[in-house]
């Protein structure tokens, strides 16, 4: 009888984690929190026999190279900080500078976004992966923008793939 028990608090438990975990990631996808931005892309390798059919994205701010270092340096397998600012056309948000400390300040419009320096030339963000339903053409990726929601945390999640600027209905 005890052994029932205690197997049933350890399901409860695993329930109420998961539950709790997918109500915080779910609001930080609601309209209205955080900043939604549009950015560049560039996907490559459309397909993995394992995980199924994605689009492998990548960003210019993923390249610290092409950006202005500010502050700490990050270490390898640490956080890094991107801030992105609008373009000269105000329509897609560019890099700017990049950290290994958050930014305590910056100008109207930028937005600072939070990764992780996989390799002293390359930032991962989470977003580098946008699966769809096998089978679904892949877009040619001079065509692919995204919108990107970023919570107060500075973490992004895709909101919107746009295939040469309409909404992608894959």
């Amino acid at each position: 009888m005890m052994r029932w028990k205690i197997a049933a608090a350890y399901m409860a438990l695993h329930v109420v984690f998961f539950a709790g975990w997918a109500a915080r990631e779910q609001s930080r996808l609601l309209p209205g929190e955080g900043e939604s931005i549009l950015v560049r892309t560039a996907p490559v390798d459309p397909r993995d026999l394992l995980s199924g059919q994605y689009m492998r994205l990548s960003y210019e701010f993923s390249t610290p190279r092409r950006m202005k270092q500010v502050g700490a340096a990050p270490e390898v397998g640490g956080v890094v900080w991107v801030v992105l600012a609008p373009d000269d056309e105000k329509k897609f948000h560019v890099p700017k500078r990049y950290s290994g400390e958050r930014p305590r300040e910056f100008a109207p419009g930028e937005v600072v976004l939070r990764g992780r320096l996989a390799k002293e030339w390359l930032c991962e963000f989470g977003i580098e992966r946008f699966f769809v339903p096998e089978g679904t053409e892949t877009p040619n990726r001079r065509d692919v923008t995204v919108r990107l929601r970023i919570g107060k945390d500075g973490r992004p999640r895709i909101e919107q793939v746009y295939v040469k600027g309409q909404p992608w209905r894959y």
